[in-house]
């Protein structure tokens, strides 16, 4: 197996798994808000459900947006490709992943700093650490990197792109 098709691999069995999660995140975040209004109406509020659903919002969000990515549905430029010949849109998809590279890498190392800095830091309803959500800043930026390694290699590896 080439070192291309080992990260598309990667790539497309990490897509799978995070679409898995994002689901049941926001199937999650359903029934504890539903759970909250019916015991607010009818009963005593259930403590720490807002900030349980505000917790799986941040998890659904970062691990969309790896999802998003994967799939190109992120803010592009793309009236700037389909203008250009093709070796200047390869030339252009390339730096364009490559940017992406960096700010994930350098997000993914800004993230396990802010987790450092915030160890000890307990939620105030439920008593989790919040280290637990924080990490879902540098699992989704590292999931995005082998995203566009994954992009990367497979755009080099081509001969005629056409920007897709």
């Amino acid at each position: 197996m080439s070192f291309s098709k080992l990260f598309k691999t990667l790539s497309d069995i990490l897509d799978k798994v995070i679409g898995g999660i994002v689901f049941t995140c926001i199937v999650g975040m359903i029934v504890i808000v539903t759970l909250q209004i019916i015991s607010r109406v009818f009963f005593r509020a259930i403590v720490g459900t807002e900030e349980l659903s505000r917790y799986l919002l941040v998890w659904a969000s970062f691990l969309g947006a790896t999802m998003a990515y994967k799939r190109g549905m992120h803010t592009s430029v793309q009236f700037l490709l389909e203008k250009s010949s093709k070796l200047t849109r390869k030339t252009l998809l390339i730096v364009g992943i490559l940017l992406c590279m960096f700010f994930f890498a350098a997000s993914f190392l800004a993230a396990f700093k802010l987790i450092s800095l915030q160890i000890f830091q307990i939620s105030p309803a439920l008593k989790l650490p919040m280290r637990f959500v924080y990490l879902a800043l540098p699992i989704s930026f590292s999931v995005m990197l082998i995203h566009s390694v994954s992009l990367l290699l497979e755009n080099l590896s081509k001969k005629d792109l056409r920007g897709q």
